[in-house]
């Protein structure tokens, strides 16, 4: 069964939809300078109202030079999964960043901007690093940019990835939407997608219309394939 990360909640109304739809993640930005920042109050406000049995869907997306800073916030507004990133000034080992995390009880999804098939093939991940890895676009207009840009990502490398990640941990984002969704689980087969823009009105603003074909979708292409097998 396919899972579903919405990223990019900014306000309550979102957040009870997308539990409406029964999406599986909903991601928090507490990266200031970003589109979709939003401060602690007010993400803690959006937590507290999500049912207890389900507040592991709620994802914080936070940038620290510390991982412990990132834990004992996310631990603090009673969220259990993170999606950290590191500062570009860091000289920190990369996989003990995201290790540490997971050592300390967090569900971690690490963000992986892959430019070319080259970058890709030189990679060095140690697996035990994340929960999920995501493999995102990396922005021709804004190579800082750390995500929800809209930007397709090139599906033959994430195909390509396969030999380097497992599988059944590999997330696919960058540029997901009604129009190209289908496309995208045929040529991945991915197991797990992560979208924002294409479910916007605006940054920050989901459309609830956007939402309901989404899933809608999604349904249909799985009712499909489960009759095909």
């Amino acid at each position: 069964m396919l899972k579903i990360k919405i990223c990019g909640i900014t306000n309550v109304f979102d957040a009870q939809k997308a539990l409406m739809l029964s999406a599986d993640y909903m991601g928090f930005n507490n990266i200031k300078g970003t589109k979709r920042f939003m401060d602690v109050a007010d993400i803690v406000e959006i937590v507290n109202r999500v049912p207890e049995s389900l507040r592991d869907k709620c994802v914080l997306l936070a940038r620290e030079q510390d991982i412990m800073d990132i834990v004992k916030l996310a631990k603090s507004m009673g969220i259990t999964a993170i999606q950290p990133y590191i500062p570009e000034d860091s000289h920190t080992n990369v996989d003990a960043y995201f290790k540490k995390a997971r050592d300390l009880g967090m569900k971690v999804f690490r963000v992986i901007h892959i430019e070319n098939k080259r970058s890709l093939m030189e990679m060095k991940i140690d697996l035990e690093s994340a929960d999920y890895f995501i493999l995102d676009t990396k922005s021709t207009k804004d190579p800082t940019a750390m995500g929800g840009t809209g930007e397709a990502f090139d599906w033959y490398l994430y195909n390509c990835a396969k030999e380097i990640l497992p599988e059944s941990r590999m997330c696919l984002a960058g540029g997901l939407n009604i129009d190209n969704i289908e496309e995208a689980l045929e040529e991945t087969s991915t197991g797990i997608i992560d979208l924002c823009t294409g479910l916007e009105e605006m940054p920050g603003l989901k459309n609830h219309e956007k939402m309901d074909a989404f899933f809608e979708k999604i349904k249909t292409i799985q009712n499909i394939s489960s009759s095909a097998a």
